[in-house]
């Protein structure tokens, strides 16, 4: 089954999909990685509309900037999502959900297989929202 035009992508309370959802003017998906704290939007269709990304010295502070980025979206809940293909770039790091289809263990075998980056975490068949690390 070839890559979905929207990706779905399972709320995980307490873990490592916890903070994505719905809110008033769309959909977002926010994490923490490294030294940076993020959060991605898209439109109520999934398309991606745009991130704000912050690094962060003390990566003891990564929650709370996150929190703080999130602050700001009204009628935020969370939740399942499904959005776009999309990347973007800061600080030398690609953020995105990127397809990365193609022969992925050497044995010469098609895997249709979405990543979101830098968290590395893997989309693929049957595309309900559950990721592979």
């Amino acid at each position: 089954m070839p890559v979905p035009r929207l990706i779905p992508i399972a709320h995980e309370p307490d873990y490592r999909t916890d903070r994505i959802g719905n809110y008033d003017d769309g959909i977002f998906l926010a994490s923490a990685w490294d030294h940076h704290a993020y959060v991605h939007l898209f439109d109520h269709d999934g398309a991606y509309r745009r991130s704000t990304i912050t690094r962060v010295k003390d990566r003891a502070a990564l929650g709370e900037t996150l929190d703080g980025l999130l602050a700001d979206l009204s009628g935020k809940s969370y939740g399942d999502i499904a959005v776009q293909l999309f990347q973007t770039h800061q600080d030398g790091v690609i953020f995105g959900l990127i397809d990365e289809s193609g022969d992925r263990a050497g044995d010469g075998r098609h895997v249709d297989w979405v990543e979101l980056h830098p968290d590395r975490l893997g989309f693929h068949e049957p595309w309900d929202g559950l990721y592979d690390t």
